[in-house]
């Protein structure tokens, strides 16, 4: 059974929401700007880019630690984030020019991960799982949701239809989306609804494989400690009909450069190569782009193996017929010379990384289906890391969440 609660939401005072959370967190932290155009400080950047500065020292961890609970403390005792004053679980939608995307937002139990209600299907990196885990440990703050998913539920669906029909809602839209919030505070629908989510055998995480691992790791030390626990995790739960995945690619930036032709002929023994006359973005499994040296070329495999389920689909072809046999990478976890860009974007983002990096190479791949992933992780296997990008993200600070610090 899927368990979730309601909880008691920090959220930008709507005056200034705009200005808090949609400003761009990539410029501005290349700048060093922790402010919008306004002067309003853009959370993102105030309460968790500053943790990720290097060199990473204790001290300078301990610095960066104190500065965002200082400006929480701040953002609060000016108005700029108001806490709520009833706990409640919300329905959240997202609505882009072409589509949109509505599921519900609680904390989940983090033992229902460790119980196996939660089912996984991608490695973690394990740097960015001890980041985590210390960021949650001094902070106790959650500015974006863990993304779950699970079969249609006709009574979830009936409680969302009826709060969005009969409930006040508060939006917020930039160019992209508008992103949309209706609170349930009734006791008896919240009620309704955790005993419909406890219907549900069998949850997949979709989204936040690093957040999720690093939680249950900071609350199985908590305990060991005799400390208390931080024993939820923000979570948005949408039904597989509301996914959308899209490619997640990858790019190596070999040192030293890669002769082309030899490398070639090694991928040749096990793909079929074909030059293509444009960019390649695959749109059926077992299909391969890859860029090299200015030109395109599409990758079919001579075989494709059958041990399991996972080692069929693309991503992990990729890792073990040639990431690891031509290129040696065999930790794709820690290697650094991989790089994985995903989104809508990435072929632009692709193409910065190239001209940044002539002797590149890049390797697109058809994006996985939510059967596919489902599948994967009902057979308790594992996907390479960064395998499946999956729409909604959600920005930073919409609905935050703090668990109370000792």
């Amino acid at each position: 059974m899927a368990t979730i609660k309601p909880f008691r939401a920090i959220r930008p005072n709507p005056i200034y929401a705009t200005g808090l959370i949609h400003t761009s967190p990539q410029v501005q932290s290349v700048a060093g700007n922790s402010h919008d155009a306004d002067g309003l400080p853009v959370l993102k950047i105030a309460l968790e880019i500053g943790a990720r500065h290097r060199p990473e020292t204790a001290e300078g961890q301990a610095r960066a630690y104190e500065d965002i609970r200082q400006t929480l403390h701040e953002l609060l005792k000016q108005g700029l984030l108001q806490p709520a004053e009833k706990l409640g679980i919300y329905v959240y939608e997202v609505v882009h020019k072409t589509y949109r995307q509505t599921g519900i937002w609680a904390l989940t139990d983090i033992e229902d991960y460790i119980n196996g209600t939660i089912k996984t299907h991608e490695l973690t990196f394990a740097d960015s799982v001890r980041r985590i885990k210390n960021y949650r440990r001094n902070t106790g703050l959650e500015g974006s949701p863990v993304l779950f998913t699970y079969q249609p539920s006709i009574a979830i669906n009936r409680i969302i239809a009826e709060t969005i029909r009969h409930n006040d809602k508060t939006s917020l839209s930039n160019y992209e989306a508008t992103h949309m919030l209706w609170k349930i505070e009734d006791e008896a629908i919240l009620n309704e609804l955790v005993d419909a989510f406890a219907q549900i055998d069998t949850i997949y995480l979709a989204d936040g494989h690093h957040r999720l691992e690093s939680a249950t790791k900071l609350a199985a030390e908590q305990r060991a400690n005799e400390e208390a626990v931080f024993d939820t995790i923000s979570s948005l739960y949408m039904a597989t009909d509301q996914l959308r995945i899209v490619e997640y690619d990858r790019v190596i930036i070999p040192s030293p450069g890669i002769d082309k032709t030899a490398m070639l002929r090694k991928i040749a023994d096990r793909f079929e190569i074909l030059k293509s006359e444009g960019p390649v973005q695959p749109t059926e499994i077992n299909r391969i782009g890859m860029h090299s040296d200015g030109e395109w070329f599409e990758l079919i495999p001579r075989f494709v193996p059958q041990g399991s389920f996972a080692s069929t689909l693309d991503a992990a072809i990729l890792q073990g017929m040639l990431l690891a046999p031509v290129f040696g990478i065999e930790d794709p976890v820690n290697d650094t010379r991989l790089k994985c860009i995903g989104g809508t974007g990435a072929m632009d983002q692709i193409s910065v990384v190239l001209d940044a990096h002539p002797k590149a190479i890049a390797f697109t791949l058809c994006p996985l289906s939510t059967d596919q992933l489902m599948q994967v992780a009902d057979a308790g296997e594992i996907l390479p890391p960064k395998s499946t990008w999956i729409d909604p993200k959600v920005p930073y600070g919409l609905l935050l969440y703090q668990h109370q610090l000792q």
